[in-house]
């Protein structure tokens, strides 16, 4: 279990950030991890992963204390951080080098380095950017690299800071898709910092940090309504799904079952959804007609 407990945090000579936050992600599952800008998200992520010292509680991974140097390489080994700018965690200068730099650094033998390497390649479907320089990538594809670059070590808990946020609809497709292998592969937990609705829905619980303390935390459907409670601004898919939770609890975790959830393709479900109506509503209807015609009966009456 990565656990953080009464966690409080504050750069010199600046106000707390943190204040006696406390969360737990199990292998296996998946916490939302939301906020506003200054909630203290991405202090948050680099505590979980033992970059930053806590001023008091602690953070735990599996029992070994960030605080402990003579574990913090075993700690930092078992919990990897993706950055939401890929250029603070780029090194290489060429892809496949990038993705096994940090498996060079575990110390891992030539043929085992080769074949994560590839399998991220395939994964990640970018085995076409092999040897691309990394700095002729684009924002997304750098994105991608990085993240390709953690999972190749196999942690047992990931923390994404941002990660989809450069990227366009179809790479955080193929990137959310790879996630959902890897960690099904792995059994590891994953923390999910995001205020993007989409990346929200595929987790399991939320957390949601407001000016440094949780604020929130349980399911995301009662995540929907705690917004809707505190009057949060809600535009495109978190409007459409705070409407669907009002209108029928649950409908929007049935509809996003199994594909990728955004404005559109929930909209086109609820069409889906309409449309399947209107032809079972229409063959009802000529099966009731035809059987009083069969016995002769005429219309009802």
């Amino acid at each position: 279990m990565l656990q953080a407990t009464n966690l409080w945090f504050g750069y010199p000579n600046s106000p707390e950030i943190l204040k006696g936050v406390s969360l737990a992600i199990d292998r296996g599952k998946r916490l939302a991890i939301a906020g506003e800008n200054g909630s203290g998200k991405t202090t948050l992520a680099r505590l979980l992963c033992g970059l930053l010292k806590p001023l008091a509680g602690a953070v735990t991974v599996d029992d070994l204390n960030t605080n402990d140097p003579a574990t913090i390489f075993e700690v930092r080994r078992r919990a990897g951080i993706v950055f939401q700018d890929p250029d603070d965690q780029l090194v290489e200068v060429v892809v496949e080098r990038e993705i096994g730099f940090g498996l060079r650094n575990l110390g891992l033998e030539m043929g085992e380095i080769a074949s994560r390497v590839e399998a991220a390649l395939e994964v990640f479907g970018i085995e076409h950017l092999r040897r691309r320089p990394c700095y002729l990538l684009s924002a997304g594809e750098k994105q991608t690299v990085t993240i390709a670059s953690i999972f190749a070590m196999r942690p047992d808990y990931v923390i994404l800071d941002e990660s989809t946020s450069l990227l366009d609809g179809g790479s955080r497709r193929r990137v959310l898709l790879a996630v959902d292998r890897l960690l099904a592969e792995t059994g590891a937990g994953l923390g999910f910092i995001s205020m993007r609705m989409e990346d929200i829905w595929t987790c399991d619980e939320v957390l949601f940090l407001k000016e440094g303390r949780v604020g929130f935390r349980g399911t995301r459907e009662a995540f929907l309504a705690h917004l809707d409670k505190i009057g949060a601004p809600l535009y495109g898919l978190s409007e459409l799904l705070v409407m669907l939770e009002r209108s029928v609890p649950g409908l929007a975790r049935e509809l996003s079952r199994g594909r990728d959830l955004s404005a559109g393709s929930l909209a086109e479900a609820l069409v889906e959804v309409a449309k399947t109506g209107e032809r079972n509503a229409g063959r009802a209807s000529d099966g009731f007609e035809g059987g009083g015609a069969g016995k002769g009966g005429g219309p009802c009456r």
